[in-house]
Formats: C-alpha cells, structure tokens, sequence
C-alpha cells in the first residue's frame, strides 16, 4: 500500500488533526496548553479527556473541549476557533465586536465569539433543571435538552470542576480581552486568546497538522 493522506477542512479540519496529533503524542499536551496561554503545569499524575466538536445544545456546540483530572478534581478549557475564510480579506474582530454591542439579539448571534465563550460560561452555572434561565445574548432561558450523550458529556466531564477556562484561537487576538471586558457579560480573568500563527508553529514538527494547514493555506489566517 502506498502513501495514506487524510486531510479536513477548514477550523475543524485542524482541530481534528491537533486531537488526533495529541493522541499519538501526549507529549505535546503541556505546549499545546501554553499556547492556549493557560497556566498549568501537566504532571504525570494528570488524566486527560479530549471532547471534539461536543454540542451542549442550547449552549452550542464546542470546538474542543479538555478535561483534566487528578485527585477527583477536574480542569475544564472551553476552545472556540474562529478562521479568516478564503474568501474574505480577513476576519473581523472589530466587526464581530460592534455587531454584538448594538444587538445582543441578532440573528446569527451563536455564531459570534464573544458569544460563543459566553454561553460556555453559562454552560458552568445551569441550575438544577439543567438550564440557565437569565441570558444576556440570544434567548433568554437556555436548556441542556433531553440528549442523553449531551447530558452524559456535561454531568461527566464538565459538571463540578474545580476551574473553567474561556479560549478563543483567532486570526488575529489584538484587543480581544479589552473588548471582552467592554461587554460585560461574565468574569474575564479565565477568558484567554492565541493566534492560529501560534498554533501552527506549535505543531510545526507534527507533520498531519502541518499538512492540514498547508491544505487550508488562506482559510485559517
């Protein structure tokens, strides 16, 4: 058999090269979570679970979800990427920024960043019934839904842990914090930013995610 290829598409092309890199190379976990520019030192005392593309339903979907466990405890990095797209002379922060401060309503609005990792949050502060009843962006009460996957994700993996962290990876990270926090819609200090330059220099000797990015030259940033 000659040369086997897989190549994705777009941002969830490279997420899924980046899981699937991880998987073969643990190793890697420790720099992959300093690019995120999350502070955690990786021991080898710490479990990790990698969900990818995981939907939480009225909280939508997450691009990669990390959870690490150790002593009963667990660690939770939410991660939202957003691509310049081919087409587009490139992505706009500022854009996405002044779209959602003059309407939280908007009806594209789950697909906004800001909006993205806020729902996350309140993903971290659903009451008993499993829904969050008071929500500053889109429809006001949010609801986990009747998925038992859905339900299984969230009570295994992302119900009681310790610390969660907000990431978002974009084509250009300038002043993405600073208007995070102009909004106001939840705590910023566990809200973090990378660039997609950053990752792919990361991953720069992992030749399926190397690949990936070539593939998608443009799209990404």
């Amino acid at each position: 058999m000659g040369v086997l290829k897989v190549l994705g598409y777009s941002e969830r092309g490279v997420f899924n090269s980046i899981v699937f890199q991880i998987r073969e190379h643990p190793e890697k976990m420790q720099e992959f979570i300093t690019a995120l520019n999350v502070e955690i030192d990786i021991n080898e005392n710490m479990n990790f679970i990698l969900l990818n593309e995981q939907s939480f339903s009225d909280f939508g979907n997450s691009d990669l979800v990390i959870i690490i466990e150790q002593n009963k405890q667990k660690t939770v990095i939410f991660v939202e990427g957003k691509v310049k797209t081919y087409n587009q002379k490139s992505y706009s922060l500022v854009k996405e920024f002044e779209k959602i401060k003059k309407d939280k309503h908007y009806k594209q609005v789950s697909s906004n960043i800001f909006a993205q990792l806020y729902y996350k949050y309140l993903l971290t502060q659903i009451d008993v019934n499993n829904q969050f009843t008071d929500s500053k962006v889109g429809k006001k009460v949010k609801k986990l839904g009747k998925n038992q996957i859905i339900i299984n994700a969230y009570e295994q993996y992302i119900k009681f842990a310790s610390k969660y962290y907000f990431v978002a990876i974009l084509p250009d990270n300038d002043g993405f914090l600073v208007k995070y926090k102009q909004l106001d819609f939840m705590p910023v200090e566990n809200i973090h930013c990378t660039s997609w330059k950053q990752i792919e220099e990361l991953f720069n000797d992992s030749p399926c995610v190397k690949e990936t990015f070539e593939y998608n030259k443009g799209q990404i940033y």
